[in-house]
């Protein structure tokens, strides 16, 4: 079972398109709660050398919580049967190497769920931390 959510996180992950363009990879995934990696890159920052951009550590806690709602909803999965209604970073530390983004449902009702992420470096030091609300979505007919 715990494979299963795995690749299908993961398939979900490659389907999505942002996150692809980002670099975005799925390393683990259970219940509730996802770890997801992102290779830093020039790209990703303000200029060559300089450290990563907030906006990718803002991205990083929306699709954990993301994420991590869609192994809870199958009207979730994949982002397109939720939508984000809240977001709030924290930055604590610029980073060194590739981050890792953890993220979890702290609780879930019918229509709204709340999250929270953890970003750390390759060195494992913590250099951000966020919250993200969401509501579900009900399918259209």
């Amino acid at each position: 079972m715990a494979d299963d959510l795995l690749a299908a996180v993961r398939a979900r992950g490659q389907a999505n398109l942002f996150w692809r363009h980002l670099g975005i990879a799925v390393e683990d995934a259970r219940e509730g709660w996802v770890r997801l990696r992102l290779p830093v890159r020039d790209e990703l920052r303000n200029a060559a050398g300089a450290p990563v951009h907030g906006g990718v550590y803002s991205t990083l806690v929306d699709a954990a919580v993301g994420a991590a709602l869609g192994t809870l909803h199958a009207a979730s999965e994949g982002g397109v049967g939720q939508t984000t209604l809240d977001l709030n970073v924290s930055f604590l530390a610029p980073a060194g190497g590739d981050l890792f983004a953890e993220g979890r449902i702290i609780r879930k009702g019918r229509l709204i769920a709340f999250g929270e992420t953890t970003i750390t470096d390759a060195a494992g030091r913590l250099v951000a931390v966020g919250r993200a609300t969401y509501m579900i979505l009900s399918p259209r007919s």
